[in-house]
């Protein structure tokens, strides 16, 4: 029997099977809302994008960073912004403010829709806030060269969307999704859009490849909405270094030996010397190293068609004096330190110099840390002519000495700034040109910084050679062992000079033509003279190309050093007997010079040390010989040996002069008062004579009362002495008693035989006449 089912048990069934049904459903669901999480997350994360097709390893073989593709997204009004692809070649980039930056990167955008590059934004600073900058650049290519310090200004480098020239299509929308602004312009000044304060500062910037689509945060950061790549701009801050490198080098020409063209900084290091002293007419070189400065200098460059500042290169100097004129509070100053009198004080005019006067070299610094996206050289070096009509205000001369100052301007508690009020602002218009009580800022002092500088000197020198070995006539003295002439100069080495020497012997002239070789300040030049025989002349030409320098004599010599010697030969008197009183002329000076000079040396006798001296200049020719005599001196000395030395030019002769009583002279002394000594009959009114020599060595004695021309006189008034003698006097003065003190060497030899008078002397009219020599003793009264 078939049992039925009750209407109450079929409408349960159906129930049971709904709620299964709507089971199922609900897990289906659940299951589809997961699949779609995962697939957009797939679709918009960066972490799981791919590397668009055709996108390469980022130039300068880093590998970029995975780009990301995003799809089409629906814009209002039914646009559809197209996919973007872009890579970074280093996850982050680090350069110096105020230095040009290179960002090596792909990009890519489908159909007509461009790529930008996200530059700031959103990195916040440690004080919370942005970092207060913004830029949206519409990028091309493999990389992007930004000027730190023109980006933000009217004057930015790159193609930024805040110019008018440059054609963008951005969007900035806010948190709940409305658009706020179609440019950067119509930014709040919140974003770090509104224009910068002052020149971009040392901080991180966000970089990114984006669509042009961007979120504006209440906080004032702006995030792109679709991001294809990211990486981070790092700026340090500028330095300095406090030292000046100096080296002079020749003239341009003479290095590019006449054909010009472009000088390198090693170049001027070979055609120089690393000294301070530079020669009149070459080239003082002045070295600086710096970062911070490279962007502005580049800009200046830039407008006077100047050249590229990148790498090591060579550009117009005009571009560096822009630089110090731009405000940027960076200067420099050489100026003359001991100008003379009234002499006009010379100082380096760079503004009006002419180019064939100062070069401008870039070179890469030695000794500042440079980042790793740096484009800029860190030095700079100035090659300044010292020539007459050159970039000073006045001639430098030699003798000259400069102070070098390099600075960097700041006063502490100011700052660089833009003037107010103009978006964006003018690139080299600061705030303090416009403020006198302001003074030039370098835009990369903090308000806690001051000026800061670099000094160094030079001096200016004549250009000479100085020869080692010349005669006083100026002739070049070379021995025959090297025949080489050697000196001294301070013309640099690269100078190319030569030198002809021309000898004319009994045959065919000889005829030598080397160049001269310069070497650290010292100079030889080979002669060709080699073995010659010393006294063998020739001729000196000097040249610099075709041009005469200097000429002359070359005189070959034994001893360069003593090329004229001369000397007291044998015939020269060692031994010479004089009387008393007689003059020396048979005292002979041999002198002959042996060396091949001509020359002039003094000549000199001293006799008895200090006795009797007496000199004379001799001039004697190359290998000629001069009796020199003594006529004029006579011997008054004492009877005795003396010696005697002859010297000249170093050389000398010793000798004995014996000084012989003279025959002819008698001498007349007064005794004591004690009547006449035994054995000296010779008296003068009762005093006695001591037979020739007094108790004190030979003096004559002196008159009773000391009056000069009367006769001496005894206590009593008589006179009982006399004197006689074989011979008669000379011409010296026979005193007694009435002398003026006169030594014996006035009076005659005190050792001279005491001789008799014919005749006695009686009264004191005696000594009142004149004295005779010969047969008549004394004119007077005759006793």
């Amino acid at each position: 029997m078939t049992s039925r089912a009750s209407p109450d048990d079929a409408e349960t069934d159906a129930k049971a099977a709904l709620r299964a049904r709507l089971s199922d459903l609900g897990v289906a669901v659940v299951a589809l809302a997961v699949l779609l999480s995962v697939l957009g997350a797939a679709a918009a994360g960066p972490a799981a994008a791919a590397l668009a097709e055709g996108d390469a390893t980022a130039p300068g073989g880093d590998a970029a960073p995975p780009a990301i593709t995003t799809d089409g997204e629906a814009e209002p009004g039914g646009a559809t912004r197209q996919e973007i692809s872009g890579g970074f070649s280093r996850p982050m980039y680090t350069g110096t403010a105020g230095d040009p930056v290179e960002i090596r990167h792909t990009l890519g955008a489908s159909g007509n829709d461009s790529a930008y590059l996200l530059i700031g934004g959103n990195r916040l600073t440690d004080s919370g806030g942005t970092v207060g900058f913004v830029d949206v650049v519409k990028a091309t290519g493999g990389s992007t060269t930004i000027n730190t310090r023109l980006i933000g200004t009217n004057e930015s480098n790159v193609n930024s969307c805040s110019s008018s020239n440059v054609s963008c299509d951005l969007e900035f929308r806010n948190g709940d999704g409305d658009v706020i602004a179609e440019n950067l312009s119509e930014l709040s000044g919140a974003t770090g859009a509104g224009g910068l304060a002052r020149p971009l500062v040392p901080q991180r910037y966000r970089l990114a490849v984006t669509n042009g689509t961007f979120i504006v945060r209440d906080s004032g950061a702006v995030d792109p909405v679709k991001v294809a790549a990211e990486s981070d701009l790092v700026l340090r801050q500028p330095t300095f270094h406090d030292e000046v490198e100096v080296f002079t080098t020749a003239d341009s020409e003479v290095i590019t030996d006449g054909e010009g063209g472009t000088e390198s900084i090693d170049a001027l290091r070979e055609g120089g010397l690393d000294r301070t002293a530079v020669t009149k007419g070459d080239r003082v070189v002045l070295g600086f190293e710096l970062t911070g400065i490279w962007g502005a200098l580049a800009h200046f460059a830039e407008e006077q068609s100047a050249g590229s500042i990148d790498g090591e290169s060579q550009i117009d100097h005009r571009a560096l004096a822009d630089l110090f004129e731009a405000g940027e509070g960076v200067s420099l100053r050489v100026r003359e330190t001991n100008p003379n009198g009234n002499d006009q004080t010379a100082e380096f005019d760079l503004a009006n110099a002419d180019p064939d006067d100062v070069t401008l070299y870039l070179a890469e610094g030695e000794t500042l840390e440079r980042g790793d996206s740096d484009r800029a050289p860190s030095r700079f070096y100035l090659a300044i002519d010292t020539s007459d009509g050159g970039p000073f205000t006045a001639d430098p001369d030699p003798g000259d000495e400069f102070a070098v100052e390099f600075a960097l301007e700041g006063t502490e508690g100011e700052q660089y700034a833009f003037r107010d009020g103009q978006e964006p602002p003018e690139a080299f218009e600061p705030k303090s040109t416009a403020d006198d009580q302001v003074s030039e800022q370098y835009p990369y002092h903090e308000s806690a910084d001051g000026r800061v500088s670099a000094e160094a000197s030079f001096s200016v020198r004549e250009r000479y050679l100085r020869y080692d070995r010349v005669t006083d006539e100026g002739d070049l003295l070379v021995e025959p062992d090297n025949g080489t002439i050697t000196g001294t100069t301070s013309i640099l080495p690269v100078t190319e000079l030569s030198a002809t020497v021309v000898r004319d012997g009994d045959g065919d002239p000889s005829r030598t033509e080397s160049e001269m070789v310069i070497d650290d300040g010292n100079f030889s030049v080979d002669t060709g003279l080699t073995n010659v025989t010393p006294g063998t002349t020739a001729s000196y030409r000097l040249y610099r190309g075709q041009s005469l320098q200097d000429s002359r004599t070359v005189l070959v010599v034994d001893d360069a050093e003593n090329p004229s010697q001369l000397r007291l030969t044998n015939e020269t008197t060692t031994n010479l007997t004089v009387t008393r009183g007689e003059s020396l002329a048979n005292l002979t000076a041999a002198v002959r010079n042996v060396g091949q000079v001509e020359t002039r040396e003094r000549l000199s006798i001293d006799v008895d040390t200090g006795r009797l001296v007496e000199g004379r200049h001799v001039t004697v020719g190359p290998g000629a010989s001069k009796n020199e005599t003594f006529g004029d001196i006579d011997a008054e000395l004492e009877p005795d040996e003396y010696p005697y030395m002859l010297a000249i030019d170093g050389h000398t002769v010793n000798g004995t002069l014996t000084v012989e009583a003279d025959p002819s002279v008698t001498r007349v002394d007064e005794d004591d008062g004690n009547g006449t000594d035994e054995g000296d009959p010779a008296t003068t009114d009762g005093e006695s004579g001591d037979g020739g020599e007094d108790d004190d060595g030979g003096e004559d004695a002196e008159s009773a009362d000391g009056d000069s021309g009367e006769d001496a006189e005894s206590d009593d008034g008589t006179g009982d002495g006399s004197n006689s003698t074989d011979e008669s006097p000379d011409e010296e003065s026979l005193e007694s008693g009435g002398g003026d003190g006169g030594s014996p060497d006035e009076e005659g030899p005190d050792d001279a035989p005491a001789t008799f008078l014919p005749f006695g002397i009686g009264t004191r009219e005696t000594f009142g006449g004149t004295v005779l020599v010969g047969a008549t003793y004394l004119l007077g009264h005759w006793v």
